[in-house]
């Protein structure tokens, strides 16, 4: 990830047209995009693995090590995300919801939320489709409500390891506000499944088979049921709406109408490595998204295209049909500075991930927090998107990441119902400690006081690094605040021991000033032991009622 480049530059003030955020509607800390527009269904489309694998392993990185405006780009900072508001939140959109991030959602509601619909309904399933070949085979089937449900099955000899990765990454990918699946784990009884006549599965070049009764017995043989004939599997419900295929982590959809900001250019993309490596979910490529077209009611014909992320199978300690081998989540699988440096060494460069080791559970495989290291975590393959993410988008993530309370993920945890003693613990333990290290990271370059309040003519500040311990003094830490017009000039100026500062002398100064631009900057900097960052300015409109909240500014080291 690039960490170069401050995305959050300090707007110029005085001297200079009026920044935007002084023009902009003053009404909350989280907004909305407007409404799409609605347009007839695009053209399917599909993604080819083998050119996103070039393209993003071998040609990209090639061309870009050899173009000098990349090291151009480095040193003064690549373009900034647009998809954000003036206190650098992504907007609610198709895109992305605001969920836990706006502080809100108990353990209760998380659970709950991804899963809106319900699981299967009791009854039958009626097998219409199936995946014959490889180690993890698939079934599509439709329960008695009608419902169509994708059923992937764990790998033979590593029970809940994919179903379990699944469910945990779902859920908390729901609470940060990503579109997701609705995904369920349970253990039926394979005597429910009933094979529809007109059953299809794929061929060994992709043509359409049927699916026998033969190939059906064959396909269950190799999910290794529990002696009572019962199995676990997890249970995808079909996402609503035309499926048109993936999206793509660079460029835009030439028919979207809605479409118009480069997805690379999108925080909520940039900042999605974050809650990846929080994950280890290293299969990031495209195909795992999809495009989903959804009519508005009463508009046949009509409506919008919503984003999914999706199939998280390689997430945790999973890589799909088996367990993670070491190395993937440390870096990529086609690494040219790596090569370089083994070339060079003759083969005898240490790589840092190898004291690693796997945890005791096979339900868990390499899933752990000793060595993994924020700054050196890598994707299977590289993402445009998150090659383009900056300290401000890795701070957005982090924000969102800090709201999740041990609470939060022992009920997650609980909800993929792991059935190995000992094995939910110790994905708990993993989660809480690479979350620890994610925001450590984060807030290394950059102020962490978010979600500015108002209530009268007092400014309160949260400071996350405080509220998620990573202070080991907290009590130590004073704030030191100043309040300045546009241009520059110290109405008033404190410290305290919490970020929040008294305005009434700041705004009886101000009183009467410029009625045109009637703006204060609140410029806080904190200091401790630990940290010697730049300081943060939050801007506010003086109304008569009080103070309202409306840009922040935040330079990075």
């Amino acid at each position: 990830m690039r960490l170069a480049g401050p995305l959050g530059m300090l707007l110029v003030v005085g001297g200079c047209a009026p920044a935007t955020w002084q023009t902009a509607p003053h009404d909350r800390l989280f907004q909305r995009v407007p409404a799409p527009i609605p347009h007839s269904a695009p053209a399917p489309t599909e993604a080819f693995d083998g050119w996103y694998a070039l393209d993003n392993a071998v040609v990209r990185p090639l061309a870009v090590n050899v173009n000098p405006g990349h090291y151009v780009e480095r040193l003064i900072g690549g373009p900034p995300p647009l998809d954000i508001n003036h206190f650098g939140q992504v907007l609610d959109s198709p895109w992305f919801t605001n969920r836990i991030g706006r502080g809100t959602l108990t353990p209760e509601a998380l659970i709950a939320g991804p899963t809106a619909r319900g699981g299967p309904a009791p009854g039958p399933f009626v097998v219409i489709g199936g995946k014959v070949e490889g180690a993890t085979p698939g079934l599509i089937i439709v329960d008695s409500a009608g419902a169509e449900f994708i059923v992937k099955f764990d790998p033979p000899a590593f029970p809940d390891l994919a179903s379990g990765a699944e469910i945990v990454s779902t859920k908390i990918l729901w609470a940060a506000g990503y579109n997701v699946p609705e995904n369920y784990v349970l253990t039926f009884d394979l005597r429910r499944l009933q094979l529809d006549p007109a059953a299809m599965t794929s061929g060994k070049f992709g043509s359409k088979i049927p699916l026998s009764p033969k190939r059906l017995d064959d396909l269950l043989a190799l999910v290794n049921p529990y002696p009572d004939g019962s199995i676990r599997a997890l249970f995808s419900r079909r996402i609503s709406g035309r499926l048109l295929g993936p999206f793509s982590y660079r460029g835009q959809r030439a028919d979207d109408p809605n479409d118009r900001v480069p997805h690379e250019r999108r925080r909520s993309l940039r900042g999605l490595w974050a809650f990846s490596a929080w994950l280890n979910n290293t299969d990031t490529r495209r195909a795992n998204t999809m495009d989903v077209f959804r009519e508005r009611p009463g508009q046949p014909g009509l409506g919008h295209i919503v984003h999914y992320v999706l199939d998280f199978g390689d997430a945790l300690g999973a890589a799909g049909t088996k367990p993670k081998f070491p190395g993937q989540g440390y870096e990529s699988r086609l690494a040219w500075s790596l090569i370089a440096v083994n070339f060079l060494s003759a083969g005898l460069a240490y790589r840092y991930w190898l004291p690693l080791q796997r945890s005791p559970f096979r339900s868990v495989g390499l899933y752990e927090a000793q060595v993994f290291d924020p700054a050196r975590w890598r994707p299977n393959l590289p993402n445009p998107a998150f090659d383009e993410a900056g300290p401000l988008d890795t701070y957005w993530a982090a924000s969102i990441i800090a709201q999740f309370r041990p609470e939060h993920l022992q009920a997650i945890v609980d909800a993929a119902r792991y059935t190995e003693p000992g094995a939910k613990e110790w994905v708990l333990r993993v989660l809480l400690a690479r979350q620890y290290k994610l925001l450590t990271h984060a807030f290394a370059r950059v102020l962490p006081l978010d979600t500015p309040t108002t209530k009268g003519l007092t400014l309160e500040m949260t400071d996350l690094a405080v509220q998620a311990n990573l202070l080991l003094v907290p009590k130590e830490v004073r704030y030191r605040w100043r309040a300045m017009t546009l241009d520059g000039t110290v109405l008033d100026e404190g410290e305290s021991a919490t970020p929040r500062a008294d305005l009434t002398g700041a705004v009886g100064a101000f009183r009467g000033a410029d009625p045109a631009r009637p703006f204060l900057t609140v410029e806080w900097t904190r200091e401790d032991d630990e940290t010697s960052l730049p300081p943060l300015r939050v801007h506010l409109r003086v109304v008569a009622e009080g103070l309202i909240p409306v840009a922040i500014d935040r330079p990075t080291t």
